[in-house]
Parts: C-alpha cells; sequence; structure tokens
C-alpha cells in the first residue's frame, strides 16, 4: 500500500509522533535486532519530523477555514456516533445496514462527499421505514435532523475542500520531506511488528491502527499540529 493512499497529507507529522512515543521507549529493545536504532538514528528521525514541522507551519489558512475543519471534523464525528443507534434499530427491524456501515467508515476517513452520497440512500430507506424504526427507538425528527447535518457537512466541506487544495500545493512543493519522514515511519514500524508480533504492542506499531487512534481523537501523538496549526 502506498503512502499516497494510507496518510492523509497533514497526518505525517502527528503519524511520526505517535510512533515515535513507541519507538524511543523500546529503542534499546529494538537496536539489539536491527543495529541502525542507534542514538543517531534518533536524532535523524526527530530532525525529519521537525523538517516536515516546520514545512506545515507555513501553511498560512484564514480563521474561517481554521474553524470550518473543526466543525466539520465536529459534526462528522457526531452523526458517526448516531449511526450507531441507527444501525442498532435497523438490526431490530431486519433491514441491511451495510450502507450505515459504509457511511462510517467514510466519516472516519473523512470522505465527506462519500458519506454524503450515502447519507441521501439512507433517508430514503428511514422515509420508508420510519413507523418500524420509530417503533424501536428512533426519534420521529431523525430523518429531519439529518437531513440538517448533511446540509451542513456539505457546507463545512467547501471550505474544508480549499484547504486541502492549500496542504496538497504544500506537500507537493516538498515531497521529498514527506518521503523521507514516511520512510522513517515505515521503517519502524515494519521492524516493530516484527519484534513484537503476538503481544499488544504490534498494534502500536501498524500503520493502518495508528491512523484509527488519529482520526479517533486518542492519544499518543505529543504535540502534533494540524494543517491549520
Amino acid at each position: 500500500m502506498s503512502k499516497e493512499k494510507v496518510f492523509l497529507k497533514e497526518e505525517y507529522v502527528p503519524g511520526a509522533l505517535f510512533i515515535k512515543t513507541s519507538f524511543i521507549r523500546d529503542r534499546e529493545e529494538l537496536v539489539t535486532r536491527f543495529a541502525e536504532y542507534t542514538p543517531e538514528y534518533v536524532v535523524g528521525f526527530e530532525s525529519q519530523i521537525s523538517t516536515v514541522k516546520h514545512i506545515q507551519r507555513a501553511l498560512v489558512l484564514t480563521d474561517e477555514q481554521k474553524q470550518a475543519t473543526m466543525n466539520l471534523y465536529s459534526k462528522a464525528d457526531s452523526v458517526n456516533f448516531e449511526f450507531n443507534f441507527l444501525s442498532s434499530y435497523f438490526k431490530k427491524c431486519d433491514l441491511d445496514t451495510k450502507i450505515l456501515s459504509q457511511v462510517k467508515k467514510d466519516l472516519t476517513a473523512r470522505n465527506i462527499e462519500g458519506a454524503n452520497d450515502k447519507i441521501a440512500s439512507v433517508m430514503q430507506l428511514i422515509e420508508v421505514n420510519a413507523a418500524a424504526l420509530v417503533s424501536k427507538g428512533m426519534a420521529a425528527n431523525f430523518a429531519e435532523t439529518l437531513a440538517a447535518d448533511s446540509d451542513y457537512l456539505e457546507q463545512q466541506n467547501v471550505l474544508q475542500n480549499e484547504v486541502k487544495n492549500k496542504v496538497s500545493e504544500l506537500y507537493t512543493a516538498n515531497k521529498a520531506e514527506y518521503d523521507a519522514l514516511y520512510d522513517y515511519i515505515a521503517e519502524i514500524a515494519n521492524d516493530g511488528k516484527i519484534m513484537y508480533k503476538g503481544t499488544p504492542k504490534a498494534k502500536e506499531y501498524t500503520i493502518t491502527k495508528i491512523i484509527e487512534r488519529m482520526r479517533s481523537g486518542n492519544g499518543g501523538g505529543g504535540d502534533a499540529p494540524t494543517p491549520s496549526a
């Protein structure tokens, strides 16, 4: 899997900080099997994190764009949470929950366009099965609330796309530095998974698990900056 398909462009530094926490803790053990993990390696890794962090700090966003990012992700998380209840109601009515899972996956991945496209289909299903769903606990006005949330997501996503364009331009102009940082992350992740295979620590060195932690808001990344920093 290519790095472009793994990390969002703004996730390189937070991702590096997440794995750095585990790496620094385990380095003396890792170096017994992987000789390159010297103190000098740590200096190089930290220097590359600082380089990319400095590049990202050059990104100038308007207050409106910064707020749009926070608003968008907050609403996406809120809708995602409500879909847990909706999924339960669907199951109790023997309705297929596949599309609900797809919406939740899109929201978690911050694919707002994809989520909104599917939400339109969800609202049709709610409309057809409203009586049964309400009998299981769904609020009678849930469809209206979901429609309003979807409109809000779309509006905030317009501003967020402006942010994405700026981040993309910054990434393209400095791709070599981002690639160098990813090389550190990928090497440490690969060796950490080998070293700690079959133990809880292995998840800390699994890039997909690191991304899940970042996007869920769980701690572990230190002072990781965001594009709006």
